[in-house]
């Protein structure tokens, strides 16, 4: 606008355009500082009388453009009046009353001016531009009106987007807290049923009694793979599954795998075949528990599906670079085969080749959904050949980092025995009656002095009294958590403020675990327990050395 005075002044000798601009811009300035200080509706009329005052002052040098400064002169008018109501257009997109207080002096400049302006003598001229002018103006309200309704469509979507996405959070957030709790509601009687088992099977039997302990045993590890099945999708879709790349051991990686299954597979009447390319290097860096997952799962699948013939493990690599290979971990079989149409959604969650499948063999349809999912994580992927009636063959390719081989002499391990701890004073804090049972028979090897609690609070007015070399919490209890519980021990001052704590859970969601570490607990492990891991997390908390006694025999074993 002070272009437009200065033009005005210096070009058509209007010399009211220096009182002009002031005038204009003071209104303005009143406009922007009372819409900043006052949003509220007590304001708002005052607020939209000074925009038309505004838009009238601003309009006041049409005339002496239409009348002074010649055609050009009308020209600039209709182009300055145009262009205002187009910027009105684009501005006041969120209101309504504010478009009309500014476009109705310049809509009325923009009809009566020409009309007036040429006078009787040239009055059909003045018409045409007028009808002009009010075709112009009609567009530019439907634009206006056009615009509004594109606007409150968008917030309408974005309003429905929004809902929808907490929906969503909401409904992630419940499946989240569903699955959590079902964990922990499983998990917990499930500890009972397999540790009772496990020391079951350590007694003197029947060959009857010993068959039906090992069929107890296997039904509670199908559901125990259903239940982690399910939890590591949850993972996976929350995005909340993390990968631990460490350097492992090729070799004695897949001759790991082999000695697991083809015990197994020989139980069957197969015959399990395992094959490893020459020249591969002795260590890459690779997340071996996941690679291990998606292994066993496709070798668990071959058994499964085959009754006759063989399963074959082979491991290859296909070397990119010096310090990069690609790692190829094949899996095939003589089993039943899959027609072109079950391969084609082989990987989708759920989903087995057709309801006899399932009936005859069992199974979520998940175990290929989530190996497919963890290879894509770590950058890789399975693919499948089959042949309906003939067999098939899974190949997982893995991108892994070839590290150098480290030469690390070892010393010979020192041979472990009860004596070679002191006598252990352990608290265990379980509401779970047959818990309790279960963790006092699988810590009596340690010859250790056990005393049980049934709830955080007891724990606590345990710790306060005696002293103890470590406690295994349970993280859910009544009357005080194992949290809490935790928590405050770390906060007292008393004998046992800086023991060791390790989590007995059923919780194992990675938040859950968090949770535990964040409290103060030292150590996790999960329900349902497994004796070797308990007794290695207990051993590694009170003497090291110990514990990696313990994981070689657990190895061995």
């Amino acid at each position: 606008m002070a272009v437009i005075a200065t033009m005005l002044w210096t070009l058509t000798d209007w010399r009211l355009a220096p009182l002009w601009w002031i005038a204009y811009a003071a209104l303005q300035w009143a406009t922007v500082h009372m819409s900043a200080r006052h949003a509220d509706e007590q304001h708002q009329r005052s607020i939209f009388a000074l925009v038309m005052l505004s838009y009238t002052v601003a309009g006041f040098p049409v005339w002496h453009m239409w009348t002074q400064a010649g055609e050009m002169g009308s020209a600039a008018a209709t182009m300055f009046l145009a262009g205002m109501l187009v910027q009105l257009v684009v501005s006041s997109l969120d209101s309504g009353r504010l478009f009309w207080a500014g476009s109705s002096p310049l809509i009325g400049y923009l009809i009566l001016v020409p009309t007036l302006a040429f006078g009787s003598e040239r009055l059909r001229e003045g018409l045409a531009v007028t009808g002009c002018a009010i075709l112009l103006v009609f567009y530019l309200i439907i634009l206006w009106r056009s615009q509004q309704r594109a606007l409150v469509a968008l917030r309408e979507s974005r309003r429905t987007a929004e809902a929808a996405q907490r929906a969503a959070e909401s409904a992630s957030q419940a499946k989240t807290d569903f699955l959590a709790t079902m964990s922990h509601e499983v998990r917990t009687p499930m500890n009972a049923v397999l540790g009772a088992t496990d020391l079951l099977g350590r007694t003197n039997l029947t060959e009857e009694q010993r068959g039906l302990v090992v069929l107890l045993a296997d039904g509670g590890a199908i559901l125990m793979h259903v239940l982690n099945d399910v939890l590591d999708l949850s993972k996976i879709e929350a995005g909340k599954l993390t990968l631990d790349p460490t350097e492992t051991d090729l070799h004695e990686f897949i001759r790991r795998c082999s000695a697991i299954w083809a015990p197994r597979a020989r139980d069957k009447g197969l015959e399990f075949r395992l094959t490893i390319a020459k020249q591969l290097p002795p260590l890459v860096s690779m997340d071996a528990l996941r690679v291990g997952q998606i292994v066993f799962n496709l070798i668990s699948n071959s058994l499964k599906f085959t009754d006759t013939g063989n399963v074959t493990l082979e491991l290859d690599m296909v070397h990119l670079a010096p310090d990069r290979a690609d790692l190829l971990i094949r899996v095939s079989d003589t089993g039943i085969g899959m027609s072109p149409a079950t391969l084609s959604h082989l990987f989708t969650a759920f989903q087995q080749a057709d309801g006899s499948i399932s009936r005859r063999f069992g199974g979520t349809g998940l175990g290929l959904s989530i190996g497919q999912k963890l290879a894509e994580i770590m950058s890789g992927e399975i693919s499948a050949e089959s042949t309906e009636g003939l067999g098939s063959t899974f190949t997982l390719r893995i991108p892994v980092a070839v590290t150098e081989a480290s030469q690390v002499e070892r010393t010979p391990d020192a041979e472990y025995s009860e004596d070679a701890l002191p006598l252990l004073r352990i608290l265990v804090a379980e509401d779970n009656v047959a818990n309790q049972t279960i963790i006092d028979l699988f810590l009596r090897p340690l010859g250790a002095e056990i005393t049980i609690v049934g709830d955080g609070r007891q724990a606590l007015d345990a710790l306060a009294v005696t002293p103890f070399d470590l406690v295994l919490m349970d993280m859910q209890m009544p009357v005080m958590d194992g949290l809490e519980a935790t928590r405050r021990l770390r906060s007292s001052t008393g004998i046992n403020a800086q023991i060791p704590v390790i989590a007995l859970t059923a919780n194992v969601m990675e938040a859950q675990r968090k949770a535990c570490f964040d409290a103060g607990m030292t150590g996790h492990v999960a329900k349902p327990i497994d004796a070797r891991l308990l007794l290695s997390a207990v051993l590694a908390a009170v003497d090291p050395n110990a514990q990696s006694l313990m994981l070689d025999a657990s190895a061995a074993a």
